[in-house]
């Protein structure tokens, strides 16, 4: 239950032996490459940078090719939904399975034929919208039924189409019809800009038609037709019903093409599998004949991957294991057992530790256990979490991060069931409506007496603190400082407990308890007064920095004051849920009381599941981020990233 062991290595092997040893060492998943290409001063001054940057160009191409088969022939297929769809799991295969599969395929030839088809389909669109460009033309003069093949013959005579504002039209209208007799206006209809007009006018006027035209704001309108509007209209609509087909065919032809994106989701991860089998390149070194690679491995995988160097190199190869330096940044790969495990997650939330320091997991654990289900502290919320928890993790097909959460909650729904029946609480007051006086609490009861849980969430705080600066001195004395561990830790402990020996003497009346608490505190006190500033330099400056470390003790009664929030997020879980019930009984009885009570009783309680989980979630993280990990936790460690494929559609594993 540990920061796993890691071991550098430096390997040496032909370059011809390279491609097999990294197909290997990715199904292995065991080790991660360091770029020893961006290293400023190396041993390898004879070394030139390796790279496959033709392979991974054509691999890329190969890939986006299949990428776009599998788009295209995706956004054709109705995909699952729902249950069905959370339910889907990837299918397994071996890299040589994958390999028949892709050799046996034709895809090339696939993509060729839905490339045409993309093609074709998108000039059938650009078409359509051309041909919808010209009838919407048309539509404001859908109601002139002359020909205008006929009016372009009319040699004595100009037309024009336009449109004038409504504002205007009246006046336009009358002074038109008074002033000219050989002009004809037509009204083709109105819209919001105004109204549509056909004018045609005798040539001996046209400059002075046009220009009376110009001065009352009509709008010329170019309107492009052959023959009559509406039969130009019609013919437009038949060309896109003609085209609609057309596309509608070629779409089939796709959907048939469809049956075969499985098979192309398999070939694209192949491909991918070899495209970072070659990526992998851009971290090693090399002369014309041998590469050049460093890492890190497990110390625990250090047997499996000799084994593979073995097999794949045999005695082809130089390697050479070494420690950690303090210069090095090792990568960070957690460890613990199985009750631990899940709460890796929130290790990692906040930061993985730096390779010298503990792994908090499993001291962790049990806190973030015990606060969450203090916080929540419902049998019937632990329960409903509990049971969606563990369908999730036996129904769907999870992702590695996304099963440790559900175990993470499966964990702490037991812990929200024990308090809840710690404190009585079973969706809140809810058995009142089974029994009038419900079921009592195991223990305490909030609501009635949080004083008791109050006192209780303090005791925890401090057993919460003192664990976090154990830990604080243990690495200390680990690291050879152990005077500072007697005096960062040692003399605080002499201080708090003195501190909290003299308030229970004081408050139960026993004496010797003040006696030995005094002593402790003043012991304490003068420790830290005589020690927190001893990185100064002068005696003043010494004094004052113990001075200014004995103030903060003020930090650890507002630490001990932040697990006050165990008892107010329980109360207002079991408050909440309390109140939803209490109006479910205010609608009295009959049929509809049932209904409506029914579905605040879900609704409400869905509700307050969701915000006071959420609530207990953050409120215990940040217990142990701030209270916990603020007394000995520096973090900032890089989690190992092994070379392995990314398997995006399917499983790639081991044969």
């Amino acid at each position: 239950m540990a920061i796993v062991k890691m071991k550098k290595f430096n390997l040496f092997t032909f370059e011809s032996l390279k491609e097999g040893l990294l197909e290997e060492l990715q199904k292995f998943e065991g080790v991660q490459f360091t770029s020893i290409q961006l290293k400023k001063e190396n041993n390898y001054d004879y070394l030139k940078a390796d790279s496959e940057d033709k392979s991974i160009s054509e691999l890329e191409d190969e890939k986006s090719k299949i990428k776009f088969c599998i788009d295209l022939t995706n956004s054709y297929i109705k995909k699952d939904k729902g249950l069905k769809a959370l339910t889907k799991e990837k299918k397994c295969f071996t890299i040589d399975e994958l390999k028949k599969i892709t050799d046996s395929s034709n895809w090339k030839d696939t993509y060729n034929n839905l490339k045409s088809l993309e093609n074709q389909i998108n000039d059938i669109k650009n078409q359509i919208t051309a041909i919808n460009v010209e009838r919407n033309n048309l539509t404001p003069w859908k109601n002139f039924n002359a020909s205008f093949d006929d009016l372009k013959a009319i040699k004595t005579c100009k037309y024009l189409f336009g449109v004038i504002s409504k504002n205007s039209y009246e006046e336009f209208k009358s002074s038109l019809n008074n002033k000219y007799d050989k002009v004809y206006m037509e009204e083709l209809g109105e819209n919001k800009d105004g109204f549509n007009l056909f004018i045609i006018y005798h040539n001996s006027i046209s400059v002075q038609v046009e220009n009376d035209l110009r001065n009352s704001g009509f709008s010329i309108v170019n309107v492009k037709c052959s023959g009559n509007v509406t039969d130009s209209m019609n013919s437009y609509n038949e060309k896109i019903k003609k085209l609609a087909l057309k596309k509608e065919n070629l779409e089939s032809e796709i959907k048939q093409t469809a049956s075969s994106s499985e098979k192309l989701q398999y070939i694209y991860d192949y491909y991918d599998f070899q495209l970072n089998k070659f990526t992998i390149c851009n971290n090693f070194l090399k002369t014309d004949k041998v590469i050049a690679m460093e890492g890190w491995v497990p110390k625990m995988n250090i047997d499996q991957f000799q084994d593979i160097l073995d097999k794949i190199l045999g005695k082809s190869y130089y390697i050479e294991f070494s420690d950690p330096t303090e210069d090095d940044t090792v990568p960070i790969l957690l460890k613990n057992n199985k009750l631990a495990e899940p709460y890796e997650l929130i290790t990692a939330m906040y930061s993985l530790p730096s390779y010298t320091e503990v792994d908090p997991t499993p001291i962790m654990a049990p806190f973030f256990f015990i606060f969450f289900g203090m916080m929540l502290s419902d049998f019937g919320y632990g329960l409903v979490i509990f049971i969606a928890s563990l369908l999730a993790l036996k129904l769907l097909p999870l992702e590695k991060g996304a099963k440790k959460f559900m175990q993470l909650f499966l964990s702490i729904s037991i812990s929200t069931m024990f308090w809840g029946i710690i404190y009585g609480s079973y969706f809140g007051d809810a058995t009142k409506f089974i029994t009038p006086a419900g079921i009592k609490p195991l223990w305490l009861d909030p609501a009635s007496d949080p004083l008791s849980v109050l006192f209780i969430a303090g005791i925890m705080g401090i057993i919460h603190i003192f664990t976090g600066l154990g830990i604080k001195g243990y690495m200390l004395i680990k690291s050879g400082d152990i005077l500072g561990a007697v005096f960062d830790v040692g003399f605080w402990y002499f201080t708090l407990v003195g501190c909290i020996l003299l308030l229970a003497g004081a408050s139960t009346g026993m004496a010797g308890l003040v006696t030995a608490g005094k002593y402790l505190a003043i012991i304490g006190a003068v420790g830290l007064v005589a020690t927190q500033g001893r990185s100064n330099k002068s005696f003043f400056g010494k004094i004052a920095g113990g001075l200014f470390g004995l103030y903060g003790i003020t930090g650890y009664l507002g630490d001990v004051l932040s697990y006050s929030r165990l008892l107010a997020l329980g109360l207002a879980t079991g408050l909440i849920g309390s109140s939803f019930n209490l109006m479910i009984r205010l609608l009295g009885s009959g049929v509809a009381a049932l209904i409506f009570g029914i579905i605040i009783f879900v609704c409400g309680h869905i509700f307050n599941l969701a915000i006071n989980a959420l609530g207990a979630y953050v409120h215990a993280c940040r217990l142990q981020y701030l209270e916990f990990f603020g007394k000995f936790y520096s973090g900032g460690g890089k989690a190992f990233s092994p070379y392995k494929s990314r398997d995006r559609y399917i499983n790639i594993i081991k044969e």
